[in-house]
């Protein structure tokens, strides 16, 4: 804890907000404590690089360039459009096929012994499913347990998917203009 106290010190210097008393506490720290000595060092290193690096910007043309490679949106519409349809209709065909297999073995179903055993069927189905289901989640949440940068390592790669996101969505709402 004690090095954490003055690793904040060290901050408060660099950006020239340390009063004189702690400025004091750190020089006679980074005396004492060589590791937050060598520490010191680099940070300062750091420091002057990012103060001394050039500024870069982009190179001429890069939005023009980078909107141009971009795909076209009403193409994408009509594309994604076509999918859905597909989708729905691909959908829509086992439906009307149940409705018609259902029509056609009314009369079998009206049979309450067969009913019966159809529902018991789907009782024991529906069982086993929940006891695999039960046992996949806690082998699930056992490994969670024993390895918790299983967590952090998914937080981390849903963080990137948002901010890509995010950078694909300003990217795309940018409007090219001849002048720019």
């Amino acid at each position: 804890m004690e090095h954490e106290e003055f690793f904040t010190l060290m901050m408060d210097a660099l950006d020239g907000e340390l009063a004189e008393n702690g400025k004091q506490d750190l020089e006679s720290h980074l005396r004492a404590c060589p590791e937050c000595a060598r520490e010191w060092q680099v940070l300062l290193a750091i420091d002057k690089l990012f103060r001394h690096a050039p500024a870069l910007s982009p190179a001429a043309g890069f939005t023009q360039r980078t909107i141009a490679r971009l795909p076209n949106r009403r193409a994408q519409m009509w594309a994604i459009s076509a999918i859905y349809g597909l989708v729905l209709f691909s959908g829509l065909i086992p439906v009307l096929i149940g409705i018609l297999a259902i029509s056609k073995l009314e009369p079998i179903l009206r049979q309450p012994p067969l009913v019966q055993s159809v529902l018991q069927s789907v009782q024991t189905t529906v069982q086993v499913v929940g006891t695999i289901m039960a046992a996949l989640l806690n082998s699930a949440g056992e490994v969670i347990l024993k390895q918790p940068a299983l967590i952090g390592w998914l937080l981390v790669m849903v963080g990137i998917v948002f901010l890509w996101g995010g950078v694909y969505r300003q990217l795309s709402s940018v409007s090219v203009s001849p002048n720019s």
